[in-house]
Protein backbone atom coordinates (compact mmCIF):
# COMPACT_ATOMS: atom_id res chain seq x y z
CA UNK A 1 0.00 0.00 0.00
CA UNK A 2 2.70 2.47 1.03
CA UNK A 3 4.90 1.69 -1.98
CA UNK A 4 1.96 2.20 -4.37
CA UNK A 5 1.11 5.56 -2.77
CA UNK A 6 4.70 6.82 -2.97
CA UNK A 7 4.80 5.68 -6.61
CA UNK A 8 1.64 7.67 -7.31
CA UNK A 9 3.23 10.69 -5.65
CA UNK A 10 6.25 10.37 -7.95
CA UNK A 11 4.03 10.32 -11.04
CA UNK A 12 1.96 13.25 -9.78
CA UNK A 13 5.05 15.37 -9.08
CA UNK A 14 6.57 14.53 -12.48
CA UNK A 15 3.37 15.56 -14.29
CA UNK A 16 3.10 18.67 -12.12
CA UNK A 17 6.58 19.77 -13.23
CA UNK A 18 5.55 19.15 -16.85
CA UNK A 19 2.60 21.54 -16.60
CA UNK A 20 4.82 23.98 -14.72
CA UNK A 21 7.13 23.98 -17.73
CA UNK A 22 4.15 24.56 -20.01
CA UNK A 23 3.35 27.68 -17.98
CA UNK A 24 6.83 29.16 -18.36
CA UNK A 25 6.98 28.22 -22.06
CA UNK A 26 3.60 29.62 -23.11
CA UNK A 27 2.85 32.50 -20.72
CA UNK A 28 4.58 35.51 -19.19
CA UNK A 29 4.32 34.01 -15.70
CA UNK A 30 7.15 32.43 -13.72
CA UNK A 31 7.15 28.90 -12.37
CA UNK A 32 6.37 30.22 -8.88
CA UNK A 33 2.69 30.51 -9.85
CA UNK A 34 2.69 26.69 -10.00
CA UNK A 35 3.82 26.56 -6.37
CA UNK A 36 1.16 29.05 -5.28
CA UNK A 37 -1.51 27.11 -7.21
CA UNK A 38 -0.52 23.85 -5.49
CA UNK A 39 -0.84 25.24 -1.99
CA UNK A 40 -3.99 27.27 -2.65
CA UNK A 41 -5.84 24.37 -4.29
CA UNK A 42 -4.69 22.08 -1.50
CA UNK A 43 -5.95 24.49 1.16
CA UNK A 44 -9.40 24.74 -0.45
CA UNK A 45 -9.78 20.98 -0.95
CA UNK A 46 -8.62 20.09 2.56
CA UNK A 47 -10.81 22.80 4.13
CA UNK A 48 -13.89 21.40 2.37
CA UNK A 49 -12.86 17.85 3.32
CA UNK A 50 -12.50 18.69 7.01
CA UNK A 51 -15.88 20.46 7.08
CA UNK A 52 -17.58 17.62 5.19
CA UNK A 53 -16.13 14.97 7.51
CA UNK A 54 -16.74 17.20 10.54
CA UNK A 55 -13.21 16.68 11.71
CA UNK A 56 -11.30 18.85 14.15
CA UNK A 57 -9.02 21.67 13.03
CA UNK A 58 -7.02 21.41 16.27
CA UNK A 59 -3.54 19.96 15.83
CA UNK A 60 -2.08 18.25 18.94
CA UNK A 61 1.44 19.40 18.03
CA UNK A 62 1.56 22.29 15.56
CA UNK A 63 5.29 23.06 15.84
CA UNK A 64 6.63 20.24 13.58
CA UNK A 65 3.76 20.91 11.15
CA UNK A 66 4.85 24.55 10.89
CA UNK A 67 8.45 23.54 10.22
CA UNK A 68 7.26 20.95 7.70
CA UNK A 69 5.22 23.67 5.96
CA UNK A 70 8.05 26.21 5.99
CA UNK A 71 10.67 23.90 4.51
CA UNK A 72 8.25 22.23 2.11
CA UNK A 73 7.08 25.62 0.81
CA UNK A 74 10.60 26.88 0.22
CA UNK A 75 11.59 23.64 -1.50
CA UNK A 76 8.55 23.76 -3.80
CA UNK A 77 9.09 27.45 -4.59
CA UNK A 78 12.72 26.80 -5.59
CA UNK A 79 11.77 23.75 -7.65
CA UNK A 80 8.91 25.59 -9.37
CA UNK A 81 11.14 28.55 -10.17
CA UNK A 82 13.81 26.22 -11.57
CA UNK A 83 11.65 24.93 -14.46
CA UNK A 84 11.96 28.30 -16.20
CA UNK A 85 15.73 28.00 -16.52
CA UNK A 86 16.38 24.29 -17.07
CA UNK A 87 14.71 21.06 -18.25
CA UNK A 88 12.16 19.13 -16.17
CA UNK A 89 14.55 16.18 -16.47
CA UNK A 90 17.21 18.12 -14.57
CA UNK A 91 14.71 19.62 -12.15
CA UNK A 92 13.27 16.26 -11.12
CA UNK A 93 16.66 14.54 -11.07
CA UNK A 94 18.48 17.15 -8.98
CA UNK A 95 15.53 17.62 -6.63
CA UNK A 96 15.40 13.86 -6.12
CA UNK A 97 18.85 13.88 -4.54
CA UNK A 98 17.07 14.87 -1.30
CA UNK A 99 17.16 11.31 0.21
CA UNK A 100 20.93 11.69 0.63
CA UNK A 101 20.45 14.81 2.68
CA UNK A 102 17.62 13.12 4.62
CA UNK A 103 20.07 10.47 5.75
CA UNK A 104 22.77 13.04 6.52
CA UNK A 105 20.49 15.16 8.72
CA UNK A 106 18.64 12.19 10.26
CA UNK A 107 21.22 11.74 13.08
CA UNK A 108 20.39 15.22 14.36
CA UNK A 109 16.68 14.40 14.40
CA UNK A 110 16.56 10.66 15.08
CA UNK A 111 19.93 10.27 16.85
CA UNK A 112 20.99 7.51 14.46
CA UNK A 113 24.57 7.08 13.17
CA UNK A 114 25.35 7.54 9.48
CA UNK A 115 26.76 4.48 7.70
CA UNK A 116 30.14 4.94 6.02
CA UNK A 117 28.63 3.71 2.74
CA UNK A 118 26.33 6.74 2.78
CA UNK A 119 29.28 9.03 2.16
CA UNK A 120 30.30 6.91 -0.82
CA UNK A 121 26.78 7.17 -2.27
CA UNK A 122 26.78 10.90 -1.55
CA UNK A 123 29.99 11.26 -3.56
CA UNK A 124 28.46 9.30 -6.46
CA UNK A 125 25.37 11.51 -6.40
CA UNK A 126 27.47 14.67 -6.36
CA UNK A 127 29.41 13.36 -9.38
CA UNK A 128 26.13 12.46 -11.11
CA UNK A 129 24.72 15.91 -10.36
CA UNK A 130 27.85 17.54 -11.74
CA UNK A 131 27.57 15.51 -14.93
CA UNK A 132 23.90 16.44 -15.33
CA UNK A 133 24.36 20.15 -14.62
CA UNK A 134 27.62 20.24 -16.61
CA UNK A 135 28.72 23.53 -15.02
CA UNK A 136 31.71 25.60 -16.04
CA UNK A 137 33.69 27.97 -13.87
CA UNK A 138 32.10 30.91 -15.68
CA UNK A 139 28.55 29.63 -16.10
CA UNK A 140 26.36 27.56 -13.79
CA UNK A 141 22.76 27.03 -14.88
CA UNK A 142 20.60 28.94 -12.43
CA UNK A 143 17.76 26.42 -12.75
CA UNK A 144 20.04 23.50 -11.88
CA UNK A 145 21.28 25.40 -8.84
CA UNK A 146 17.71 26.10 -7.66
CA UNK A 147 16.69 22.45 -8.18
CA UNK A 148 19.68 21.21 -6.17
CA UNK A 149 19.01 23.75 -3.41
CA UNK A 150 15.41 22.56 -3.25
CA UNK A 151 16.70 19.05 -2.52
CA UNK A 152 18.68 20.22 0.50
CA UNK A 153 15.67 22.05 1.96
CA UNK A 154 13.32 19.15 1.10
CA UNK A 155 15.42 16.87 3.32
CA UNK A 156 14.51 18.94 6.37
CA UNK A 157 10.90 18.94 5.20
CA UNK A 158 10.84 15.12 5.21
CA UNK A 159 12.36 14.99 8.68
CA UNK A 160 9.70 17.30 10.04
CA UNK A 161 7.03 15.24 8.26
CA UNK A 162 8.13 12.17 10.23
CA UNK A 163 8.06 14.20 13.45
CA UNK A 164 4.66 15.70 12.65
CA UNK A 165 3.20 12.22 12.10
CA UNK A 166 4.08 11.20 15.66
CA UNK A 167 1.20 13.15 17.20
CA UNK A 168 -0.86 14.54 14.33
CA UNK A 169 -3.25 12.92 11.88
CA UNK A 170 -2.40 13.05 8.19
CA UNK A 171 -5.28 15.30 7.16
CA UNK A 172 -4.19 17.97 9.67
CA UNK A 173 -0.60 17.87 8.44
CA UNK A 174 -1.68 18.28 4.81
CA UNK A 175 -4.19 21.05 5.59
CA UNK A 176 -1.84 23.21 7.62
CA UNK A 177 1.08 22.61 5.25
CA UNK A 178 -1.14 23.82 2.41
CA UNK A 179 -2.51 26.79 4.37
CA UNK A 180 0.84 28.00 5.70
CA UNK A 181 2.43 27.30 2.30
CA UNK A 182 -0.15 29.52 0.58
CA UNK A 183 0.74 32.41 2.87
CA UNK A 184 4.48 31.88 2.41
CA UNK A 185 4.06 31.80 -1.39
CA UNK A 186 2.34 35.20 -1.62
CA UNK A 187 5.51 37.37 -1.39
CA UNK A 188 7.21 35.23 -4.03
CA UNK A 189 4.27 34.99 -6.45
CA UNK A 190 2.54 38.35 -6.10
CA UNK A 191 3.90 39.64 -9.44
CA UNK A 192 2.38 36.69 -11.25
CA UNK A 193 -0.91 37.22 -9.41
CA UNK A 194 -1.02 40.92 -10.27
CA UNK A 195 -0.19 40.22 -13.92
CA UNK A 196 -2.04 36.93 -14.25
CA UNK A 197 -2.06 35.48 -17.78
CA UNK A 198 -5.51 33.99 -18.32
CA UNK A 199 -4.24 31.80 -21.19
CA UNK A 200 -2.31 29.77 -18.63
CA UNK A 201 -5.29 28.94 -16.40
CA UNK A 202 -5.60 25.26 -17.39
CA UNK A 203 -1.91 24.35 -16.84
CA UNK A 204 -1.89 26.43 -13.64
CA UNK A 205 -4.84 24.42 -12.30
CA UNK A 206 -3.39 21.09 -13.45
CA UNK A 207 0.10 21.70 -12.03
CA UNK A 208 -1.44 22.81 -8.75
CA UNK A 209 -3.85 19.87 -8.49
CA UNK A 210 -1.20 17.28 -9.42
CA UNK A 211 1.29 18.83 -7.01
CA UNK A 212 -1.30 18.70 -4.24
CA UNK A 213 -2.13 15.06 -5.01
CA UNK A 214 1.58 14.25 -4.92
CA UNK A 215 1.72 15.87 -1.48
CA UNK A 216 -1.23 13.82 -0.25
CA UNK A 217 0.15 10.56 -1.63
CA UNK A 218 3.62 11.03 -0.16
CA UNK A 219 2.25 12.09 3.25
CA UNK A 220 -0.05 9.06 3.25
CA UNK A 221 2.55 6.70 1.81
CA UNK A 222 5.34 7.54 4.27
CA UNK A 223 3.02 6.46 7.05
CA UNK A 224 3.27 2.85 5.79
CA UNK A 225 6.90 2.69 4.65
CA UNK A 226 10.22 3.55 6.24
CA UNK A 227 12.26 6.47 4.94
CA UNK A 228 14.66 4.21 3.03
CA UNK A 229 11.92 2.39 1.12
CA UNK A 230 10.13 5.65 0.42
CA UNK A 231 13.33 7.15 -0.94
CA UNK A 232 13.89 4.12 -3.18
CA UNK A 233 10.41 4.23 -4.73
CA UNK A 234 10.56 8.01 -5.09
CA UNK A 235 13.56 7.69 -7.42
CA UNK A 236 11.12 6.58 -10.11
CA UNK A 237 10.29 10.27 -10.55
CA UNK A 238 13.69 10.77 -12.16
CA UNK A 239 12.86 8.30 -14.94
CA UNK A 240 9.28 9.59 -15.27
CA UNK A 241 10.45 13.18 -15.59
CA UNK A 242 13.06 12.27 -18.20
CA UNK A 243 10.55 10.32 -20.31
CA UNK A 244 7.89 13.04 -20.11
CA UNK A 245 10.41 15.75 -20.97
CA UNK A 246 11.79 13.78 -23.91
CA UNK A 247 8.40 12.77 -25.37
CA UNK A 248 6.36 15.92 -24.85
CA UNK A 249 8.83 18.81 -24.51
CA UNK A 250 11.56 17.67 -26.90
CA UNK A 251 14.09 17.92 -24.11
CA UNK A 252 17.48 16.36 -24.80
CA UNK A 253 18.29 12.93 -23.43
CA UNK A 254 21.99 12.80 -24.20
CA UNK A 255 24.47 10.12 -23.13
CA UNK A 256 25.76 12.57 -20.51
CA UNK A 257 22.29 12.98 -18.97
CA UNK A 258 21.63 9.23 -19.12
CA UNK A 259 24.94 8.63 -17.33
CA UNK A 260 23.94 11.14 -14.65
CA UNK A 261 20.52 9.50 -14.27
CA UNK A 262 22.19 6.09 -13.90
CA UNK A 263 24.67 7.27 -11.25
CA UNK A 264 22.09 9.17 -9.20
CA UNK A 265 19.43 6.45 -9.39
CA UNK A 266 21.93 3.71 -8.54
CA UNK A 267 23.24 5.65 -5.56
CA UNK A 268 19.72 6.37 -4.28
CA UNK A 269 18.86 2.66 -4.54
CA UNK A 270 22.04 1.90 -2.61
CA UNK A 271 21.12 4.38 0.10
CA UNK A 272 17.73 2.69 0.47
CA UNK A 273 19.57 -0.45 1.61
CA UNK A 274 18.48 -2.56 -1.36
CA UNK A 275 21.96 -3.83 -2.22
CA UNK A 276 22.67 -4.75 1.42
CA UNK A 277 19.41 -6.65 1.79
CA UNK A 278 19.98 -8.42 -1.53
CA UNK A 279 23.50 -9.46 -0.50
CA UNK A 280 22.24 -10.77 2.85
CA UNK A 281 19.57 -12.87 1.13
CA UNK A 282 22.00 -14.39 -1.36
CA UNK A 283 24.45 -15.28 1.41
CA UNK A 284 21.87 -17.29 3.36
Amino acid sequence: MGVFLVLLSALSFALSSYYGKIITNTTTMSGVIASFSRFLIGTIIMFIYILYKRKSFKAPDIKPIFHRALHNSLAVILMSAAVKYTTITNVNMLNMTYPVFVILVAPFFLKEPVKKSTYIYLTIIMVGSYIVANPSFTNINFGDFLAFASAVIAAFSIMYLKKAQEKNEGYLIVFYVMLIGTIINIPFGYKDLLNYDVSGTIPVLLTGLLGFLGQVFITWGYKYVDSATGALVSTSRIIMGAIIGYLFLNEPLTPRIILGITLITGALIGISGFFTRYRERTER
